[in-house]
């Protein structure tokens, strides 16, 4: 997996992301196929928290009119592609059984579209504590 907005798959999981909310009113649920998704808005930023379970592998923030991506947490995950590829189809399948195929393929398609430069920072854990120097007297 590469969290990089060069990568088709990764932009799939941000058009996913923006679709989720709307998807779950419209009794579509996302994560049927394994993935599990959670956005929170930080001004400017919107946090992607991702994975196969509730424990993410793949924390972003992405800033859309910055086109800065940050990159918190990029842990190994088997199978992304096609867990995002199933949840696709699926999402697919039941938008066009309730009419909103056009709104769910628009997003997709611009997805798949050859993106625009972007700024990719990755931010490191927090630094591992350091243990106090003691004084001799």
């Amino acid at each position: 997996m590469r969290a990089d907005t060069s990568d088709v798959a990764f932009r799939l999981l941000l058009a996913l992301g923006e679709l989720w909310d709307g998807l779950s009113r419209a009794d579509i649920d996302p994560t049927s196929r394994g993935l599990h998704l959670t956005l929170e808005y930080l001004g400017g930023y919107t946090r992607y928290s991702a994975g196969p379970a509730s424990h993410p592998r793949l924390v972003v923030e992405w800033s859309e009119s910055a086109r800065h991506l940050r990159v918190l947490r990029c842990d190994d995950w088997a199978g992304f592609e096609a867990t995002v590829s199933n949840t696709v189809s699926y999402i697919r399948a039941e938008a066009r059984a309730r009419g909103l195929i056009e709104v769910v393929d628009k997003s997709l398609a611009v997805a798949c579209q050859e993106p625009l430069p972007a700024r990719r920072t990755v931010v490191h854990g927090p630094p591992a504590p350091v243990a106090p120097v003691l004084k001799r007297a």
